[in-house]
């Protein structure tokens, strides 16, 4: 993976972000609602064999967070300076230790669906139950990336292979 500009990201975030040197694809920032969160973006082949990249949002103090359009902003921007620099697979897993995981997923496809440079993103959901818990998963990517519909497949063939009944979605192209 090609390393981010914090100083591209901060150029777009209206939330300053920072980035440790030792840790440069973990990003930190505070809200102005005093909450911490930490966005990491690591190598993943547990979903897609041939790689792909998941994206971790971790509220750092496990306060309620209210809808925040300058941390949606942020996020994006941070999103923007990857794809910019890197044509992969992003995926994107909800968090399941406290059943809020319906409502980040339908929070994170919306803020796709309603983000201004979306005509240059796909993006492909899915749903299902692992050992009863509710899970909801998220290929994205640019639509330019030739590896795209190899990775589809992969996401589709795993999620089929880990949740019980999935519900995988239709191809989504954001307009």
């Amino acid at each position: 993976m090609v390393s981010l500009s914090i100083d591209s990201i901060n150029g777009k975030a209206p939330y300053r972000v920072l980035c440790r040197e030792d840790r440069p694809f973990n990003f930190y920032f505070r809200t102005d609602f005093s909450i911490d969160f930490n966005i990491s973006i690591k190598p993943d082949y547990s979903i897609i064999l041939s790689g792909a990249y998941t994206l971790d949002i971790t509220n750092a103090v496990c306060k309620s967070s209210p809808n925040d359009p300058k941390f949606r902003k942020t996020l994006i921007a941070i999103i923007e300076e990857f794809f910019d620099k890197n044509n992969d697979v992003m995926l994107y897993v909800t968090e399941t230790g406290d059943d809020k995981q319906m409502s980040r997923n339908r929070l994170f496809v919306r803020w796709f669906n309603t983000y201004e440079g979306n005509e240059k993103f796909f993006i492909h959901t899915a749903e299902g139950k692992m050992e009863g818990q509710l899970n909801f998963m998220a290929l994205f990517s640019r639509k330019d990336n030739p590896n795209l519909p190899h990775a589809v497949e992969e996401f589709d063939e795993t999620v089929s292979f880990l949740f019980d009944h999935p519900v995988i979605g239709g191809d989504t192209y954001i307009l």
